[in-house]
């Protein structure tokens, strides 16, 4: 008899309560998030993964791939924001340096901030 195996990530839909849209979640953090993202009412909107950054994946091949960063959040000040969500023990993997270096890059010239969002964060945050 096959075993069943566990999925891995906690995925699902959440539907925000400040925008009325649907968002697709791939981890419970992005689902907590979501939510303070609906509770602060600093926050206009936010977006999940809809802006697109090309990053070279390859430095021999030149290849190109696209980078989704988490979350795009505007604020009522005016000023936005691209959120990252990861377990800061990935943060050192050379595949999220190179996107994380793309998504600077278009943050500066977009006049944007990027934030990365690890497992301490949230906790500051009360979320986990």
């Amino acid at each position: 008899m096959k075993k069943r195996r566990r999925k891995r990530y906690h995925t699902g839909t959440y539907v925000s309560t400040k925008t009325g849209q649907e968002c697709r979640y791939r981890s419970g953090w992005e689902l907590k998030y979501m939510q303070h993202l609906d509770a602060d009412p600093t926050v206009v909107e936010f977006l999940y993964e809809t802006v697109v950054i090309p990053y070279v994946s390859n430095l021999r091949t030149k290849k190109v791939r696209r980078y989704y960063p988490d979350f795009f959040v505007s604020y009522a000040d005016g000023h936005k924001v691209l959120v990252e969500i990861k377990p800061k023990r990935r943060l050192s993997q050379a595949r999220v340096q190179k996107k994380l270096a793309a998504a600077e890059a278009f943050c500066r010239v977009h006049e944007m901030t990027l934030v990365i969002i690890t497992e301490h964060e949230l906790k500051g945050l009360g979320l986990l």
